[in-house]
């Protein structure tokens, strides 16, 4: 048998380590993503929401870019984010550009989302405004007594469907984290006392929570999508705003 050439073999293994971990092609091409609305709803929710975790961004040319172009980008509603496949486990997308009409239609719901990621993204490392709240059980929160503690904090109201429908996902997460005393959960609501502790009897929601927060929410916040959830750390630095429970998860996980 002929001996592969040594030289050879260590090209090869340059080669393969170099291109180890490198993003691949897309895990779905783009005609069949948006074949459909059954197709472009099923890939948007496999790999969309993933956006908001350490994703590495390209634009359409593959070339790198941060993260605040890449979200700017699909506010233009012009774009789509290809997953790619990588050997590494990191988060691999790269813009695609759609020119077809019925494409750029899709598009209008990534445009609307990525329009509240570039907002969220554009508040991380920022001080999360100063507070002072007492819940419906008569605790305070402030940013003296608060420092030092990681802070979950969610804002909803009574009515709003995904608000509640999260809110055993939330439970699972507050238990996971019952032996921490470094990790608080609480929540600003729209509604009054009465009202909240009313739906609470029908309605489990672990967190402690806290009533009558509508002008903190939309004016000191200027937050007008629910649920969103800030993850604040122990200097009270914002380190993701997210809406679902999975990104709530991620962030404990990885950014605290």
């Amino acid at each position: 048998m002929k001996k592969f050439p040594l030289i050879a073999f260590f090209l090869l293994m340059l080669t393969n380590i170099a291109a180890f971990g490198q993003p691949g092609v897309p895990v779905l091409k783009p005609e069949e993503i948006l074949k459909s609305n059954d197709s472009f709803y099923n890939y948007i929710g496999l790999y969309f929401f993933k956006l908001t975790q350490d994703i590495v961004p390209y634009d359409a040319a593959k070339k790198a870019i941060s993260k605040r172009v890449f979200f700017q980008k699909l506010t233009t509603g012009n774009y789509l984010p290809l997953k790619l496949s990588s050997a590494d486990g990191k988060l691999y997308y790269q813009l695609y550009k759609v020119n077809s009409a019925a494409g750029k239609k899709q598009l209008t719901y990534i445009q609307s989302f990525a329009t509240i990621f570039l907002d969220h993204y554009n508040r991380q490392g920022k001080l999360f405004p100063a507070f002072s709240f007492t819940d419906i059980n008569g605790n305070k929160y402030d940013n003296t007594n608060t420092k030092g503690k990681t802070v979950v904090l969610k804002c909803w109201y009574i009515g709003c469907g995904r608000c509640e429908e999260e809110m055993p996902e939330l439970n699972a997460i507050v238990a996971k984290y019952k032996d921490r005393k470094d990790v608080l959960f609480v929540s600003l609501a729209f509604d009054t006392q009465p009202k909240l502790q009313a739906f609470l009897k029908r309605k489990q929601f672990n967190y402690q929570v806290v009533a009558e927060q509508r002008a903190f929410i939309t004016k000191t916040l200027h937050i007008n999508a629910f649920p969103t959830h800030f993850i604040i750390n122990k200097n009270g630095t914002i380190v993701a705003v997210v809406d679902n429970p999975d990104e709530i998860e991620y962030a404990l996980e990885h950014k605290i």
